[in-house]
C-alpha cells in the first residue's frame, strides 16, 4: 500500500497531462525549434572554422539537442508548490496521510512520463532525420544518454521541490527558480560541453548537481569509448546527488511543518 498510493498520484497526473494535448504539442514544437537553432548554429561554426571542435559536428548536434530536451522534459513543479503556499492549500495538504513533497514528486514523475513518451519517440526520430545519423558511439551511446537524461529529469524535479518550498520564506518561488535555472544552464553546459569551457569552470561545475544532471548525463554520446568504468562513474555521481537531494527535501519538509505550526 505504501508504494501504490504514490503510483495513484502519478497515474492521475499522467492522465491529466495527456488531456492537455495542445499544450503538450506546442511545448514540444518550441523544443524542436530551439534544437534546430542550436544544430544550425554549430553547423555554421564548423563550416566557417570559427572554433577547433574536439568532437564531431554530429556529436555536438546531438549533445546540444539533448540539453534542450532536458530543459523541456521536466514539468514546472515549483509553480504548483508556489501556488499551494500562496493559496494556503499547503496547510491542508500537510495534514494528509501522505507526505506532501512525495505526493508532489509523484505527480511530477507522472507528468514527466508523458513528456518522455513523446520526446523519446517523435523527438528522437525527428533528430535522427534532421541530423542525418546517430552519434559516433552509435545507438547504444544514445540509449545510455537518454536513460541518464531521464534520471536527470527526476533529480531536477527533486530540486524543484526544494526551490518551491522557499516560497514559505520569500512569498514566491520563481525568483529562486530563475537563479537555479541560470546556474543549471551555465554550470550544466547547455550550449556546449563543459570540456570546451576553461578548465577552472569545468572544475568548479563538477562540485555542483548541474554538472551531473546535464553534462555527465549526455556525455556518453560525445565520441569517446563507453566503458563500464565510465558508466559507473556517472551512476556514482547520480547516487551522491540523489542522496543529497533526498536529505535536503526531508530537512526542508520538517522545517516547513514547524514554520506553519
Amino acid at each position: 500500500m505504501g508504494v501504490s498510493k504514490y503510483f495513484t498520484f502519478a497515474k492521475a497526473s499522467f492522465k491529466t497531462h495527456c488531456g492537455h494535448s495542445l499544450k503538450l504539442v506546442l511545448r514540444f514544437l518550441i523544443c524542436c525549434f530551439f534544437m534546430v537553432v542550436f544544430i544550425e548554429m554549430w553547423r555554421l561554426i564548423d563550416r566557417e572554422n570559427l572554433l577547433d571542435l574536439p568532437y564531431t559536428i554530429t556529436d555536438i548536434a546531438w549533445y546540444t539537442s539533448l540539453t534542450q530536451m532536458l530543459l523541456f522534459l521536466s514539468p514546472r513543479l515549483f509553480m504548483v508548490i508556489d501556488d499551494d503556499v500562496r493559496s494556503g492549500n499547503i496547510a491542508y495538504f500537510l495534514i494528509r496521510p501522505i507526505p506532501y513533497l512525495w505526493m508532489r514528486l509523484s505527480e511530477g514523475v507522472g507528468a514527466l512520463t508523458v513528456h518522455i513518451i513523446l520526446y523519446y519517440t517523435v523527438g528522437v526520430l525527428f533528430l535522427w532525420l534532421y541530423i542525418g545519423t546517430f552519434p559516433t558511439g552509435g545507438i547504444a551511446s544514445l540509449g545510455i544518454a537518454l536513460f541518464f537524461v531521464y534520471m536527470s529529469s527526476i533529480l531536477y524535479l527533486m530540486f524543484q521541490l526544494i526551490v518551491g518550498i522557499t516560497a514559505l520564506w520569500i512569498q514566491e518561488a520563481e525568483p529562486t527558480y530563475r537563479i537555479f535555472q541560470k546556474l543549471f544552464i551555465v554550470l550544466g553546459g547547455l550550449y556546449m560541453p563543459l570540456s570546451m569551457y576553461p578548465n577552472w569552470v569545468e572544475k568548479m561545475a563538477s562540485f555542483t548537481p548541474f554538472y551531473t544532471m546535464m553534462y555527465l548525463a549526455i556525455k556518453p554520446i560525445l565520441g569517446g569509448e563507453i566503458t563500464l568504468l565510465s558508466i559507473m562513474t556517472i551512476v556514482g555521481h547520480f547516487v551522491i546527488w540523489f542522496t543529497i537531494a533526498f536529505f535536503l527535501m526531508g530537512w526542508i519538509y520538517r522545517v516547513c511543518v514547524r514554520r506553519l505550526e
